[in-house]
């Protein structure tokens, strides 16, 4: 890709690569088991010839969290220091054969992802901090990466008390990647993945003392479906299907604003798109606005599942009572082509996305499922191109169906 103009006096980037079009799409694939996005995924069967970057996921830290529950990261000698499975370590290792595909392909290891710990002990101090760099400058050269990407979603959030976190956490984060650039010079990709919360550039990260160390951001614009919000990445608000709570009134334009106000350049930013779809959480439990007083004892609203819905999902193997994450393959499968068409497919207009409608008790369409589609996905790609952003990032290649939104996302952004 291009220099980015912004930091183009910068020697630390010549490390970016050009494709055809300069535009990047940042393919994630879960190689190694995500708490969400279940069991890992088999990397013989990839095709990055639609890719210009592949970020393999994750490498974990080893870390002290008491809340820490995979024993294999519990091994003092080696805290703070980065861990690969062993099914990491060997799909790492077949790296030469998946760059015979696409020989400009990039390949980074992501370390982090939703819910993994350690990020905030070993960002603590220069002595943790070089540990944890020293493993990562020997992961890059053992297999030949390109590159590290940091999935610390939530520095000084600590995803809401999920993991370990401090106020300092923000200026960790900062001295940490100084360091890691410092390290690795220009000729390796520095990149981390930030999460679509509004206070994340306000508060959580440092966007102007970071923009200049990395050589793009990856924005997470994705699983919005949260509160009263219906929809899991809608391009634009909808008027059809509106967000009760201001809080939660969330969309892909607001976040890319969201942190172009907090001074990163379009050029710095990767538009992330979610190979899969979400249940509304308002569908099966109360939905909170939080800004007022008596929020928890008057919700916004109310669940409009009834356990005929809540069973349908339960006999496609999803329980609603958990984070209900659906990859687009299986909407596809199970869904979409269902023999007995208790989905319909719709679209939202001023969304810009789609969404799957479940018949209610009475009859009437419920909002079961949002999710991305070709359409959407191209339209998303000509949002990229009008805002003047890098490129696309998408998670995760897995939950493709034959890639189709890949080469959809390729063919609109111009990758060849």
């Amino acid at each position: 890709m291009k220099l980015l103009p912004l930091l183009a006096a910068l020697p630390l980037l010549c490390a970016s690569v050009a494709s055809a079009s300069s535009l990047m799409s940042v393919g994630y694939f879960n190689g190694g088991g995500d708490v969400t996005a279940g069991p890992g995924g088999d990397i013989n069967k990839l095709d990055v010839r639609q890719i210009t970057h592949l970020n393999y996921s994750f490498g974990l830290i080893y870390n002290d969290e008491k809340d820490e529950t995979n024993p294999a990261l519990k091994e003092p000698g080696k805290l703070h220091q980065i861990w690969l499975s062993p099914k990491v370590a060997a799909d790492l290792a077949l790296l030469p054969v998946l760059r015979k595909q696409n020989p400009n392909l990039k390949v980074l290891l992501s370390v982090g992802g939703w819910g993994a710990r350690g990020f905030s002990g070993a960002a603590s101090s220069p002595e943790t901090r070089a540990v944890f760099i020293r493993s990562a400058q020997a992961i890059v050269e053992k297999y030949g990466l390109d590159g590290i990407d940091l999935d610390w979603e939530f520095p000084v959030n600590g995803a809401w008390g999920l993991v370990a976190s401090t106020p300092a956490d923000r200026d960790n984060f900062t001295a940490l990647l100084k360091e890691l650039r410092t390290a690795f010079g220009n000729k390796k990709l520095v990149t981390i993945a930030v999460g679509a919360n509004a206070e994340s550039p306000k508060s959580w990260i440092d966007v102007k003392a970071i923009a200049p160390l990395l050589d793009y951001i990856n924005l997470m614009t994705y699983d919005m479906a949260y509160g009263t919000q219906y929809f899991n990445a809608n391009l634009y608000d909808s008027s059809a299907w509106p967000t009760v709570a201001a809080a939660d009134k969330y969309s892909v334009d607001f976040v890319v604003n969201n942190y172009l106000a907090a001074g990163l350049k379009p050029q710095q930013m990767n538009l992330g798109i979610g190979f899969y779809g979400r249940v509304p959480k308002r569908a099966v439990e109360p939905g909170i606005d939080w800004s007022r007083p008596d929020a928890q004892k008057n919700p916004a609203t109310q669940p409009y599942f009834s356990a005929q819905q809540i069973d349908l999902f339960k006999s496609l193997g999803y329980d609603l009572t958990k984070d209900t994450y659906v990859k687009y393959n299986d909407i596809v499968k199970m869904f979409l082509n269902d023999p007995q068409k208790r989905f319909t497919e719709q679209w939202d207009d001023r969304a810009k996305v789609p969404w799957l409608s479940v018949k209610g008790d009475e009859g009437k369409p419920l909002f079961a499922l949002s999710y991305e589609n070709p359409r959407s996905v191209a339209i998303k790609a000509e949002y990229i191109k009008e805002k003047g952003l890098a490129g696309a990032m998408f998670w995760e290649y897995g939950a493709d169906d034959n890639n189709q939104l890949a080469k959809q996302l390729a063919e609109s952004l111009g990758i060849k």
